[in-house]
């Protein structure tokens, strides 16, 4: 998090003079930033899903199921909204466990890419004061109750005490990766002119090396079994395997990559990675080509390149694909890119927010995985721009922003609306044989309401699929030929 800025309203610093050298970037071509001027007439906005929480952090989905999205809150519980409708009991409540403070807490999750079969997911999140705070990366379990768990089944990943008397730059998200290894990006542990942070971030060997990276492990092993507190496997394929430096980084020069999400598309994780007084960053992580890369923090501040003993730029930093100057905003969320179907006018779009700065943008992603178009959206976004902490793809590609102050959660939609020629509220590229409740995931629930009407049923029935009056095996076929989400 954004030391001066992110959780507290106070302004952030004054910039200070640097800059003669820029690192080599994709131009991006800014359309009215700061404006909300439009470049198409297709405009965003935004749908009221939740209210009533405190301090929500993120959204996230529970995989294979189209009823229940769960949304983090800083305090250390994990609401639970089912059916659209948010749930008194919390999903996870580890409350007594999470210290609720400025710049610590609980701050995202994510579920194991088997979930389904195994119900695992996990954590991150906080304990101590902010002179001693402690990092925990950790996994649960789901119990016979799909819809709370059992705090007691707990399981360490990593635990990481920060270096710093100001551990204020600590990550925050967790995501699996196409390759069902789990991605941490880490801040560098430090705070704002702590003079322990660039170097951390550069260093790969080391007690506090693992600061200022993305670690990448495998929660289905255990290479420490001696270790209570570490509890994976690392991957042979990391780039500091067999040579020196902590074998889990996987990348490293950040400073706080707060928010980080996979395009499901492309297979990339998209990092917002907050500035220190210059610049916040927008960069991207391949997986297949980037091992070992480095981003530059603190001799390259976005693509602003200054002196100083920790790196050198050059061609050997990865430059970020955006960035944008504190004149503009001062904490930058990073957030997704869009692929569902109910705003087809963005899709392929990333969309991204300023938490100090009360701003909500949106960019064209480009055939090479740059970023073009930048438009600002604030004015088109408003009422929904205050203190976002997350922009999270939903299981049908589409987006959900959490408003910290607020505590609220809220849906991205697009104006004016697709058609939807048959009236009922979906939008006609969103429906799919078989999708019986309308959500764009032909799941379970779509199933058990299909077997729920078996049998000689009235005219309009949306089970019987091929409309002879009768549901039945036929129309048991055809739901299962489109099984899972609508046009994958």
């Amino acid at each position: 998090m954004h030391q001066d800025a992110r959780f507290t309203g106070v302004a952030a610093r004054a910039p200070r003079s640097v800059c003669t050298q820029t690192l080599t970037a994709a131009v991006v071509s800014v359309v009215a930033l700061g404006t909300g001027t439009l470049v198409s007439a297709q405009t965003v906005s935004h749908q009221l899903i939740a209210s009533g929480l405190v301090k929500p952090m993120q959204t996230e989905s529970v995989p294979g199921e189209s009823t229940r999205m769960c949304v983090v809150e800083q305090r250390g519980t994990i609401k639970l909204l089912k059916n659209g409708v948010l749930q008194t009991t919390p999903y996870l409540d580890i409350d007594a466990l999470v210290p609720d403070q400025t710049y610590g807490g609980l701050f995202g999750m994510t579920f194991h890419p088997n979930y389904q079969q195994n119900g695992k997911f996990y954590v991150h999140h906080t304990t101590g004061t902010t002179s001693a705070i402690t990092v925990w990366i950790a996994e649960y379990t789901r119990g016979s109750n799909p819809d709370v768990v059992d705090a007691t089944t707990r399981r360490v990943i990593l635990k990481l005490a920060t270096p710093s008397a100001q551990g204020y730059h600590l990550g925050g998200s967790l995501a699996f990766g196409a390759d069902g290894l789990l991605y941490i990006p880490l801040g560098d542990g430090g705070y704002t002119g702590d003079p322990g942070g660039p170097p951390r971030s550069q260093s790969t060997v080391g007690a506090t090396a693992l600061w200022g990276k993305v670690l990448r492990v495998d929660v289905d092993g255990d290479d420490f079994p001696s270790d209570a507190e570490r509890n994976y496997r690392v991957p042979a394929d990391n780039p500091f395997v067999g040579v020196a430096g902590e074998d889990e980084i996987f990348v490293r020069g950040l400073r706080n990559p707060f928010r980080a999400s996979f395009d499901r598309t492309t297979g990339l994780l998209w990092i917002g990675d907050v500035g220190g007084t210059l610049r916040e960053e927008v960069d991207t992580l391949n997986p297949l080509a980037d091992a070992g890369a480095n981003y530059g923090w603190n001799c390259a501040e976005g693509t602003a390149c200054t002196t100083n003993a920790n790196c050198t730029c050059g061609t050997a930093l990865k430059a970020p694909v955006y960035d944008y100057t504190h004149s503009i905003g001062l904490s930058i969320t990073g957030g997704a890119v869009y692929h569902g179907c109910s705003m087809p006018a963005f899709d392929g779009h990333y969309f991204f927010a300023d938490y100090q700065n009360n701003k909500f943008f949106s960019a064209t992603v480009t055939a090479t995985n740059g970023l073009t178009t930048v438009v600002d959206r604030t004015t088109q976004f408003a009422g929904g721009t205050s203190t976002i902490t997350s922009i999270c793809a939903a299981a049908d590609g589409e987006l959900y922003i959490t408003n910290h102050t607020a505590g609220t959660v809220r849906r991205l939609i697009q104006t004016p609306a697709p058609p939807d020629l048959n009236g009922n509220g979906i939008a006609d590229a969103c429906e799919c044989t078989g999708d019986l409740i309308p959500n764009r995931i032909v799941d379970g629930a779509d199933l058990g309401s299909m077997l729920s009407a078996w049998g000689p049923t009235s005219a309009g029935n949306p089970a019987d699929i091929d409309a002879n009056g009768v549901v039945n095996g036929s129309d048991l076929g055809l739901l299962l030929a489109n099984w899972g989400r609508c046009g994958s």
